[in-house]
């Protein structure tokens, strides 16, 4: 009984801690550590009875606070749809954005009023319930860009895909990176068909992580004697990052977000392309390029995918999406060429193309065709493909999966200009970039 009594404080007190703590391994290590202070503490001292309910009051105050919360106040996070590996979503899913009344006139047309999870985990159409084919021949993985988040189901890329001819199996999951691409092409191998052209995208924003991610990814996948205690940790970990405690201290803690404000981005003397962005588009804020582990990583990636489609009878392209810092900063000084300001993509199409036989980098082919009809291939104040966008991933994936097209490979494209655009010496304003 002391036992069960000290099994249950530890787990309350663990439980507590993680809702005052960001890692998750806070929580973890120390739940043995509170349960064997408070076995010691009962057997002991033989802790009276008005004590021992004493402890208790802390953290079941504020835990059940927590879950009320989260019970009355129920919106809808990624991590409640999500597999415990991540490789696709709760099959079946309908989620009603209630923040969008139907016959609002101020709510946008673009809004995103109602998602539905299709019967094979991914996004389907809410309204006719149809989703990917039950056979791929196209195949399209990678996170929210792919997916298509922000967007309604029809500017997604599936149905601006099925608009062009091509019945493709899009599968994008929200927060995935390479280990869940991964996972998600393992999940799905036995639907593609023989002579299937598949494309990964690796977004070069978030997409480079460390082997640490890999190594907590595959850990749940390897819990086959422990799932349901590894699902229960999975959930817990989760829902702590959304509780009123966790966000209210991430506030205080974290350095306030700089509020979007509305750039106009010239592309000539009669069109402008309107954004709404952080901080001036021109002045680009160059990141850090790849650490020595970000590149391991990758390379890791790359090697593990060699393994996964072995003997596979497919063809397997890795295409890179630029981040929208670089992106913009070339739209803010436009010149015939784009320009490589991001070292990381810079150097991890190298890394591809020295291990993997079909690297392609779809930044020249979305400058070109951004300048060419002058819209915005993100979406206002974020971060996605607008619709417009969607139809450049479309029209770039349409020509790469052509098995034997007569037009140049897109990495030799992006090769030669970025080689032009280095010969001109790009000369930035005087604020510089």
């Amino acid at each position: 009984m002391i036992f069960l009594i000290a099994c249950f404080l530890g787990t309350l007190y663990a439980g507590l801690l993680g809702l005052v703590t960001y890692p998750l391994r806070a929580s973890l290590i120390s739940w043995p550590v509170w349960i064997i202070l408070f076995w010691f503490l009962a057997g002991k001292f033989n802790l009276p009875r008005s004590f021992a309910i004493l402890l208790l009051v802390l953290p079941l105050s504020i835990l059940s606070f927590e879950i009320t919360r989260t019970i009355i106040q129920p919106p809808t996070y990624a991590f409640q749809l999500l597999s415990l590996d991540r490789t696709h979503y709760r099959p079946r899913t309908r989620v009603i954005n209630r923040k969008l009344a139907p016959s609002d006139p101020e709510s946008p047309p673009s809004a995103v009023r109602e998602t539905l999870i299709g019967e094979d985990g991914f996004r389907a159409d809410p309204e006719t319930g149809r989703g990917n084919p039950a056979r791929c021949r196209n195949v399209l993985i990678g996170d929210s860009m792919i997916y298509g988040s922000g967007l309604p189901y029809s500017d997604s890329l599936r149905p601006v895909l099925a608009a062009m001819g091509s019945d493709a199996c899009v599968f994008g999951v929200t927060g995935n990176a390479p280990v869940d691409y991964l996972a998600t092409l393992d999940y799905v191998r036995n639907r593609i068909e023989k002579g299937a052209h598949i494309a990964i995208y690796v977004y070069v924003y978030n997409d480079f992580v460390s082997l640490r991610k890999y190594l907590e990814r595959s850990a749940r996948q390897l819990s086959t004697y422990l799932i349901r205690l590894t699902a229960l940790i999975d959930y817990y970990d989760e829902w702590r990052r959304t509780t009123f405690i966790q966000s209210l201290l991430r506030k205080v803690t974290s350095a306030p977000k700089d509020t979007n404000r509305p750039w106009r981005l010239k592309i000539d003397a009669k069109k402008a392309i309107d954004v709404y962005w952080p901080h001036d588009p021109a002045q680009y804020p160059p990141p850090s390029p790849l650490d020595r582990e970000q590149r391991a990583t990758f390379k890791f990636f790359l090697k593990r995918l060699r393994a996964l489609v072995a003997n596979q009878p497919w063809r397997v392209s890795i295409v890179f999406i630029p981040d929208n810092d670089e992106m913009l900063a070339n739209l803010a000084h436009p010149s015939a060429n784009f320009q490589d300001l991001d070292s990381r993509r810079v150097e991890a199409l190298k890394i591809c193309t020295a291990l993997w036989s079909n690297c392609h980098d779809l930044t020249p082919y979305l400058f070109k065709r951004t300048i060419a009809e002058r819209q915005n291939p993100f979406l206002l104040g974020d971060r996605h493909f607008s619709l417009f966008g969607n139809r450049v991933v479309a029209e770039h994936y349409t020509s790469i999966a052509k098995p034997n097209r007569s037009d140049e490979p897109v990495a030799f494209l992006a090769v030669e200009s970025n080689r032009r655009g280095r010969d001109e010496r790009y000369a930035p304003p005087a604020g510089g970039l």
